[in-house]
């Protein structure tokens, strides 16, 4: 059967919980084949950030068709991650209504955890988040609603985005629960085999391919060191061809221009997230027949 060069497995959510290392590993399955860009976000809402004037969903299905590459006789999937998805209306509208009929994956950071790595990514890795802000001033920024983090909508919403039921329910309504999954973060950190075997036989590939796969992780946040230099990095990278060159100059600038994180402990801030967020587990559990000790932890 021909594929219709359309996803039939979309990574939807949520940002900064792993979804980059699934769409490598799932990428390196040889029945599957990822799209060129791994965030397309062509269903992003016009009021995103993230969103494209030149690549979004009222173009039409061929723009979109245009960052999958032509099945090889083995593919077996198509896919894309645009992680954001699951707070975009206009994604909850037009995926469902995909002729392919894609099935949804949504991966779950324990929200405190997932907040923090929002703020340290925006703040160290973008710019959307002011350097000298400590993460108990972006908190409050954040819950008053009085910062627009350059637009960044990922950046401002956190807390309401880290409730992550409303969400998810939603998907389910329009999806119905046989095109939706539900997985977390932590089991993926905890055992990456079992969880990429799980999901491959949930998209119909072959499951023993990552009996010996090496699970290097992709897309750790990182500091940056010159921030004027970083700015003119984030407004040319898009625009270069990517190839071998272009992986040779990202690793050259990566080498001089960025450091590990030092991710500032605020023990009392996250405790406080905990608390805020655990009354929303049970609904999470019920809705999605998950098991979120490792978060109560």
């Amino acid at each position: 059967m021909t594929l219709p060069r359309l996803p039939s497995l979309i990574i939807a959510g949520v940002p900064k919980a792993g979804t980059t290392s699934i769409f490598d590993w799932l990428g390196a399955h040889p029945q599957a084949q990822g799209s060129t860009l791994k965030e397309t976000c062509f269903f992003a809402d016009p009021d995103s950030h993230a969103f494209r004037p030149d690549f979004n969903s009222d173009l039409g299905l061929d723009t979109y068709r245009s960052v999958f590459p032509d099945p090889a006789t083995e593919t077996k999937v198509l896919f894309e991650a645009t992680p954001l998805y699951i707070y975009s209306a206009r994604a909850l509208e037009q995926i469902p209504e995909l002729p392919s009929k894609p099935k949804c994956l949504f991966v779950l950071r324990e929200p405190a955890a997932q907040i923090r790595s929002i703020y340290h990514y925006f703040r160290n890795t973008w710019t959307y988040v002011p350097a000298e802000m400590s993460f108990a001033d972006y908190l409050s920024e954040v819950r008053n609603q009085s910062h627009e983090f350059g637009g960044n909508e990922l950046a401002r919403n956190a807390l309401i985005n880290a409730d992550y039921a409303p969400w998810l329910l939603q998907w389910r309504s329009r999806l119905g629960p046989e095109r939706m999954k539900v997985c977390l973060f932590e089991d993926l950190r905890r055992n990456p085999c079992a969880f990429m075997t799980n999901l491959s036989r949930w998209c119909g590939l072959d499951p023993h391919y990552y009996a010996n796969f090496s699970f290097d992780a992709s897309n750790e946040s990182y500091e940056v060191v010159n921030r004027s230099l970083h700015g003119l990095n984030m407004a040319v990278r898009d625009h270069l061809p990517k190839g071998r060159l272009y992986n040779l100059a990202r690793d050259f600038y990566r080498r001089f221009n960025t450091r590990p994180v030092t991710k500032e402990v605020d023990a009392e801030n996250m405790q406080r997230l905990r608390r805020e967020f655990a009354p929303t587990y049970a609904t999470l559990e019920q809705a999605f027949d998950l098991n979120l000790d490792a978060w109560r932890k």
